[in-house]
């Protein structure tokens, strides 16, 4: 199976993902108390313009998008390698099957 952006290959989710919607959350949280965005930034020990971005989107899901679908350099063989993890290649250097 095939991880979408926001799990991984066995079906967790991703830990920058819980963690940008753990930090979404707490930021709207002190938000909906009045607190003001330089507070927040030092209670929660974030950088300020995170916590204003994190302010400044109502749906902490659309800051997923530019962590989720991220070029890399695997991702010309990423159908490659689920292959063969499907397959039980769990190790870098077990070889091709005949």
């Amino acid at each position: 199976m095939a991880p979408d952006g926001t799990k991984d290959v066995n079906g967790r989710p991703r830990r920058i993902v819980a963690g940008i919607r753990e930090r979404g959350q707490a930021v709207h949280e002190l938000l909906s108390h009045g607190g003001p965005l330089g507070g927040i930034s030092r209670d929660l020990q974030l950088d300020y313009y995170t916590v204003r971005r994190q302010a400044r989107t109502p749906v902490v899901d659309d800051l997923l998008v530019q962590v989720t679908y991220r070029r890399t350099l695997l991702d010309d063989f990423m159908p490659y390698i689920y292959k063969r993890f499907a397959e039980g290649c769990h190790n870098v250097g077990q070889p091709d099957l005949p």
